[in-house]
C-alpha cells in the first residue's frame, strides 16, 4: 500500500537542474528508490527514460557491515544495477541514500556508477550540516519543479551514516558539488556534476533497463 504524502518540501535548487534539460533530447534519469506516481507523472512531460533501482533494500545495506572488500561491494552493486552497458545518465536522484552507506560502501557505489556517467551528468542528493543531524525514515518524489513530496518509508529504518558535504564529495569521487542549500532540519540539499572527462553519449538509443520497479518511456 502506498503511504500518503506526509508533506511537501520546497526545493530552491531542483529547478536549476531542469533548466539545463534540452527539450529536444531524450533524457535518461536514474532514481535511487522505488517508483512513486508523482515522480512518474512529473517526468511524463519530458522525452525521457526513467530507471528506478531499489537500493534502499538491496543486500549491500547489510554487506557493508561484513568482511566484504570494497572491490567485492563494487561488483555486487554493478550486478544490482544491471543497466545496459551503453546507458549514460543525464540526471541522478540519489536523495538521502548515500547517508545509509558507510565510507567504504559510498566509495564502492561511486565506482560502480561511474561507467554510466558522462561529463554533463547532474545529480541531486541530501547531505547533512553536522554529523549529529537526524535523518527521518522517508522516501522522496517530485511533485512539481520546485516541490519535493515526502512520504514515510515502510519498515524499520536502516542504520544511518550521515555525511557532510565535504565528506560526501571526498567519498563520491566521480562528482563535484556545485551548490548546497541548508534546510531547517539540518540537512543540506546539494547539486553535483560528474567530473568525467569522457565524451557524452546520447542515450536516445539505449534500451530500457531491466532493473527496478518501473521504467517509464515518455513519448
Amino acid at each position: 500500500m502506498m503511504p500518503s504524502i506526509a508533506h511537501s518540501q520546497q526545493s530552491l535548487l531542483f529547478p536549476s537542474l531542469l533548466k539545463r534539460i534540452d527539450p529536444d533530447r531524450r533524457l535518461s534519469v536514474l532514481e535511487i528508490g522505488s517508483a512513486l506516481p508523482d515522480t512518474v507523472e512529473f517526468f511524463s512531460q519530458y522525452k525521457c527514460r526513467l530507471h528506478f533501482t531499489a537500493m534502499y533494500t538491496d543486500p549491500v545495506m547489510q554487506m557493508q557491515f561484513g568482511e566484504f572488500t570494497q572491490a567485492e561491494l563494487v561488483d555486487h552493486i554493478k550486478q544490482s544495477f544491471e543497466f545496459p552497458k551503453s546507458t549514460r545518465f543525464d540526471l541522478c536522484l540519489f536523495w538521502d541514500f548515500l547517508n545509509y552507506l558507510n565510507d567504504k560502501a559510498v566509495r564502492a557505489f561511486g565506482t560502480a556508477i561511474q561507467p554510466y556517467l558522462h561529463k554533463t551528468t547532474r545529480a541531486h542528493a541530501f547531505a547533512v550540516r553536522t554529523l549529529d543531524t537526524s535523518l527521518c525514515n522517508q522516501q522522496y518524489g517530485i511533485e512539481q519543479a520546485h516541490m519535493i513530496s515526502i512520504r514515510s518509508r515502510n519498515g524499520k529504518q536502516a542504520r544511518v551514516f550521515p555525511h557532510t558535504q565535504a565528506i560526501m564529495v571526498n567519498l563520491l569521487s566521480g562528482f563535484d558539488i556545485d551548490q548546497g542549500m541548508l534546510l531547517p532540519d539540518g540537512r543540506l540539499e546539494v547539486l553535483m556534476t560528474a567530473n568525467q572527462l569522457e565524451k557524452s553519449v546520447d542515450s536516445s538509443g539505449t534500451a530500457l533497463s531491466e532493473q527496478g520497479d518501473l521504467e517509464q518511456l515518455s513519448p
